[in-house]
């Protein structure tokens, strides 16, 4: 048999099956996930984190410099988050996945890695990251279930990739925010954030007050007006 011929019947046996999965809170479940027609479903709270103008900072730094970035990225996001036992996941060359799996629990858990984040890369480790030229990032935050779909051999969580439209919401989200509001987060997070994670004490005018910590803006998704909530509110990672 031909590797078309090879290829064709797969297809069709894919395009004949019931796609089955697996529903779960555990994000190392992808041991329960075969090749082909299956996957993984669960709820969760996503952070799609974005590498600004990349074309820009390839053509000023190199492919080599921007890959070591990517790297040192992934490292900070990986030793922040997993405390809180959040997944990341390389998503694209510009992009990474933060998943917070969990229903209202990992609503706020999420919000604080993403404002920690900030702080680790703005503040903490800016230094380490002061020789690329035009280097940006921004984060967008939804939640909703999310499916997962095996395209490796093995049992580490880099192998799923990840559908929902609460990671597209995120993705748009992100576009919004640029520096120093390095976060944004859809109305639906900011609706169920407790008082602590709304407002901030600030000194204004050597006056110390309480104030928001979010603004509101307008945005289009899915050709429908909608809110988000952005902030240059950061969280210490001595605070952690």
């Amino acid at each position: 048999m031909s590797w078309k011929e090879t290829l064709g019947e797969k297809l069709t046996s894919y395009s004949n099956a019931e796609f089955e999965y697996v529903e779960t809170k555990d994000i190392n479940d992808a041991s329960k996930i075969d090749l082909g027609c299956s996957g993984i479903y669960m709820e969760a709270t996503i952070i799609y984190f974005e590498i600004k103008n990349l074309s820009y900072i390839l053509k000023e730094n190199g492919r080599r410099k921007i890959a070591k970035t990517y790297t040192m990225y992934k490292d900070v996001l990986t030793a922040v988050t997993q405390q809180d036992k959040a997944f990341v996941n390389c998503f694209a060359p510009n992009a990474f996945l933060i998943i917070y799996p969990g229903r209202d629990e990992s609503l706020e858990p999420a919000v604080k890695g993403a404002l920690r984040i900030v702080s680790a890369l703005s503040e903490d480790f800016k230094q380490q990251f002061s020789d690329i030229l035009g280097l940006e990032f921004s984060m967008g935050m939804d939640h909703g279930h999310i499916m997962g779909t095996k395209n490796l051999s093995d049992n580490g969580m880099e192998c799923i990739t990840w559908f929902g439209n609460c990671i597209f919401k995120a993705m748009r989200i992100a576009k919004e925010c640029s520096r120093p509001f390095y976060v944004g987060i859809s109305g639906s997070i900011y609706h169920s954030l407790s008082e602590d994670m709304r407002i901030v004490q600030r000194r204004i005018l050597g006056i110390k007050k309480t104030v928001e910590m979010w603004t509101k803006i307008s945005y289009q998704f899915e050709n429908v007006k909608k809110h988000l909530y952005q902030t240059n509110h950061k969280i210490p990672l001595e605070e952690a």
